[in-house]
């Protein structure tokens, strides 16, 4: 399988480590098919914004509350860059209507802080599915 690129952003440099640790985790366990990725990280939304366009990742983990914009309005640009981004939401404030905003703005998932490594296994497994689509 070819390298797949993930950016994950998030505010809080342990989160940003935390979902790395565990998408490798799952990857040296065998669990899903892909082992190799290359990681981009973004602790606010203008590094994010500028990563995502250079490297035009095909997975993001986003946080919808970050220091200098909504992380639902970036779920919105970055799906205007690449509409074919699988883009997973990641927030503590999982309220109903940041839910269904995300996904009616195209967010292919929602994850609600803290979360665990079957969270994160049920996000890229979901993934490996939509690229064999």
């Amino acid at each position: 399988m070819p390298e797949r690129k993930i950016l994950l952003v998030d505010d809080v440099d342990y989160t940003r480590q935390l979902l790395r640790n565990n998408i490798m985790a799952i990857c040296q366990s065998g669990k899903i098919r892909n082992k190799n990725f290359t990681f981009y990280n973004a602790g606010k939304a203008s590094a994010a914004m500028d990563l995502f366009s250079m490297q035009l990742p095909g997975m993001v983990f986003l946080d919808i509350e970050l220091p200098d914009a909504s992380g639902l309005e970036l779920l919105k640009k970055f799906k205007a860059l690449k509409p074919d981004c699988f883009i997973v939401m990641v927030s503590g404030v999982s309220t109903l209507d940041n839910v269904k905003q995300s996904m009616a703005d195209g967010a292919a998932s929602f994850i609600v802080k803290p979360f665990t490594g079957d969270k994160i296994l049920a996000a890229l497994r979901l993934y490996e599915r939509y690229l064999t689509q």
